[in-house]
């Protein structure tokens, strides 16, 4: 896909690929949308300081994560439902990252099975996002089927302990269209013809949501079938029995605060990132890149610290790794390689930023993305005045 040169070449094409329900899905936040606004807005803010005079070769853009070594320090976000936007949905992602040398990071609403998406994997390692939906015992079943598939850590989101008002996809009726046949989405239903190529492409994958790690033992879905009641968060309680049943590492999404960050360290968390859902829960919460400075600062190195929300850009990712993330990860952008490519898009996505970072790194003058730090970015003062 050579005339795609960024990632809103990869937005704006996918946007016309997908109907108007899934992209609203997909683009959307919570309420005026202004923390999806303000995660971009972020990263604007931080101006980059380049050093002059260095040698180009030997760049090194690889790190580590958990102890395992990635080609690059960018990991696939979990994002629900990926299987509506292109039916290779999470196994086309964790097939991508696996051959670029990363993680891919599956959410509890994916269309695959867990089972599925960790052979996908072929050997790399894939981890497993949970949400608590119901009980106790469905999470425990959840973990414990991620634990035998061979998840290799497992994710847990913490900002979703309620459900928010997602205006767009509740105006568009997105995700109530996917969910049912009911008469009253019949004139939804019928815009799906403007975008013929995705329609033949759901209808032959069965058209509802495949949502393979949710299932009850009759059949239905407990998000959006009988029962359902949206995802809640686990809290820092749960985390008692979650450490009985997973024997890897633990890891903490939806971090805003450092008293957040600290509590989970002492919950047993290997790392944590900070994450306010993509601007899809809180409306109104801050910036993620801003808060993360504030949050690398209380935990020093009793944890690794990855951000997601805004990734745009391998500057982008610079800025991060010089405020202290030790990785961040992408949502949205591999969504859009999806739309357009499936598993091939995906791929396309990752090159386009890990060129950037590789490339934007000789321009910066470091040689390895270890040596990021403060010195290289410039913040608005009030940043770090807490």
């Amino acid at each position: 896909m050579p005339h795609l040169l960024s990632i809103e070449d990869y937005r704006k094409a996918a946007l016309r690929r997908l109907p108007r329900l899934v992209s609203d899905y997909v683009e959307g936040g919570a309420e005026t949308e202004f923390t999806v606004a303000e995660n971009r807005r972020a990263y604007e803010a931080v101006t980059l300081r380049p050093r002059g005079g260095m040698d180009p070769s030997g760049v090194d853009i690889r790190t580590t994560v958990l102890g395992t070594e990635l080609s690059m320090p960018i990991l696939l976000a979990p994002c629900g439902m990926s299987r509506i936007v292109n039916p290779g949905g999470d196994l086309a992602g964790a097939r991508a990252a696996s051959k670029a040398g990363t993680i891919f990071v599956q959410s509890t609403m994916s269309g695959h099975p867990v089972e599925e998406v960790v052979a996908g994997g072929n050997g790399f390692p894939v981890w497993y996002q949970l949400y608590r939906i119901g009980p106790q015992a469905w999470a425990q079943r959840a973990v414990e089927r991620a634990r035998d598939a061979g998840a290799a850590a497992l994710v847990i989101t913490f900002d979703t302990s309620g459900g928010s008002l997602r205006e767009r996809d509740r105006r568009s009726g997105g995700m109530s269209l996917l969910g049912t046949l009911k008469p009253s989405v019949a004139p939804k239903a019928a815009k799906l013809a403007l975008t013929p190529r995705w329609l033949v492409e759901h209808v032959r994958d069965g058209v509802y949501p495949h949502l393979a790690n949710v299932i009850e033992e009759d059949g239905s879905t407990r998000i959006l079938g009988r029962g359902a009641s949206g995802p809640s968060g686990l809290t820092w309680q749960d985390l008692e029995w979650v450490r009985r049943v997973w024997p890897g590492p633990i890891v903490i999404k939806g971090i805003q605060t450092p008293g957040d960050a600290l509590r989970a360290i002492e919950e047993g968390a290997a790392a944590v990132v900070i994450s306010n859902h993509g601007g899809r829960q809180l409306d109104t919460a801050e910036a993620t890149l801003r808060s993360l400075p504030e949050v690398v600062d209380a935990v020093g190195d009793r944890c690794e610290v990855l951000v997601d929300g805004g990734v745009r850009s391998g500057t982008d990712v610079l800025k991060a790794l010089s405020l202290g993330a030790r990785a961040v990860l992408v949502g949205r952008p591999w969504l859009y390689g999806l739309a357009i490519g499936g598993e091939a898009g995906v791929d396309g996505v990752i090159k386009t930023l890990s060129d950037g970072v590789r490339r934007n790194m000789v321009l910066l003058g470091a040689k390895k993305v270890s040596e990021l730090d403060r010195s290289y970015v410039r913040v608005p003062p009030d940043w770090l005045a807490y």
